[in-house]
């Protein structure tokens, strides 16, 4: 079976496109064929390098050619495009449509300390109802306990409760610096083959969590469509960086 992985949460500054890449690095680090796809408003570019699905002439027939298109499909919702995704989603009957195609529906939701971040959570309850696995991607600040706890008593919580929706914990990110001093956002990181060695052992670590995290989910997220080809290749170590460089 076919498998579509929604990220969707108009809340802005969740991370949905770093989450999106995520996934793509962690499929390819086994060869899993897949692909990456971007619904945005017309004329405004994906930051993930993948490929644009313009969500004013988005049609049923085209969406569900391009799912068609690979066994594996991570699409990135951008923020704004939520509500206008669940409408389109309800009103083409494409429920239906996927099941008949043979395609299995994960929807992820990334989330923030802020609870105004939860609100997608609940809308996409009510359009997917229990015709999709969830999972909820938390955002981590350094103050984490406060940001468990900021969750946990929420409504949101106790719906996905009743779901069973998986949770995620993607660590924070210590190493701005070293991003500014290589002049990379942490989205272009993920698209470079040598961010380890360009960027050190924080972003390193990092890396490797947010990998571990999405491992521990691998079976949930991608089901029977997790297909390797290959086995990840060990991580470089981390250059240190040059004296100097990265001072004040």
């Amino acid at each position: 079976m076919k498998k579509l992985i929604l990220i969707q949460n108009d809340y802005p500054g969740t991370g949905k496109s770093t989450l999106a890449l995520c996934f793509h690095r962690y499929l390819q680090q086994y060869g899993v064929p897949h692909q990456v796809l971007s619904l945005t408003e017309e004329d405004i570019p994906s930051h993930t390098g993948s490929k644009t699905l313009d969500a004013s002439s988005l049609t049923p027939r085209e969406f569900l050619a391009n799912i068609d298109a690979s066994p594996l499909t991570v699409l990135d919702i951008a923020t704004g495009l939520g509500e206008f995704f669940n409408k389109f989603y309800q009103g083409s009957d494409m429920e239906q449509i996927l099941h008949e195609a043979g395609v299995a529906v994960s929807v992820v939701l990334p989330v923030t300390a802020d609870r105004e971040s939860f609100d997608s959570v609940i809308e996409a309850a009510e359009v997917f109802s229990d015709n999709a696995e969830y999972l909820i991607a938390h955002l981590v600040t350094s103050c984490y306990d406060e940001d468990d706890k900021v969750w946990d008593t929420s409504y949101a919580a106790r719906v996905m409760d009743m779901f069973e929706a998986v949770e995620l914990h993607i660590p924070e990110i210590t190493f701005h610096l070293e991003l500014s001093t290589e002049h990379m956002s942490l989205d272009s990181a993920l698209q470079q083959g040598d961010a380890e060695e360009r960027l050190g052992k924080e972003y390193a670590k990092w890396h490797r969590r947010v990998m571990g995290q999405v491992d521990s989910a691998r079976q949930y997220l991608f089901g029977d469509a997790f297909r390797p080809t290959m086995a990840p290749k060990p991580a470089k170590p981390a250059r240190k960086p040059r004296a100097g460089k990265l001072a004040a």
